[in-house]
């Protein structure tokens, strides 16, 4: 049986030479603000509400690579994330669903990842300041957000970063416009 993977977007704001990110209050680590795509959403459009809900900061997604411009009928053409990203978020829900299934019994989740999440599969976007740089986060959200360079990722945060989250950061700051 293969995991049950949720879709995710998420933006990546850099600003002055660095990167703003949020302490995600589950897995303890900083990531770029982000989280589910909800039904009928599109990703970038997820990558935008989750950056806004999660700092109170409104950026617009973009492209990185060529981006076609919409022709005149209703096709549209929509930003490209500059990577997509399947790992793990629970483990434990997946062996906890195959041994549901295994013994005919309900599946109970994980307390943590009460949506069943197994895997993520997010697609990561650029983003641009739409406004204010004023952080506000929705409440309930994480409160742990900051600012942070290059520097500061490779020294004493990097123990707090999942690796595949600061190969996306370098990948970020190699491209960002």
């Amino acid at each position: 049986m293969k995991p049950k993977i949720c879709l995710t977007a998420s933006a990546t704001l850099i600003h002055d030479g660095k990167v703003l990110l949020v302490k995600h209050k589950k897995l303890k680590q900083w990531l770029c603000p982000g989280g589910h795509i909800e039904g009928n959403e599109l990703p970038h459009q997820a990558a935008e509400r989750e950056f806004l809900e999660e700092t109170g900061i409104k950026v617009q997604v973009y492209s990185s690579l060529f981006q076609p411009r919409s022709i005149e009928n209703d096709d549209l053409f929509h930003p490209i994330p500059f990577v997509v990203n399947e790992h793990w978020v629970c483990r434990e829900n997946y062996d906890l669903r195959l041994n549901s299934f295994k013994n005919k019994s309900e599946f109970m989740p994980n307390l943590l990842w009460q949506k069943g999440c197994e895997k993520h599969l997010n697609f990561a976007y650029l983003a641009k300041l739409n406004g204010s740089l004023e952080i506000n986060p929705a409440e309930g959200e994480s409160t742990e957000i900051a600012w942070f360079s290059l520097e500061d990722l490779y020294g004493k945060y990097k123990a707090e970063l999942a690796s595949s989250i600061l190969k996306e950061i370098e990948l970020a700051f190699s491209l960002a416009k």
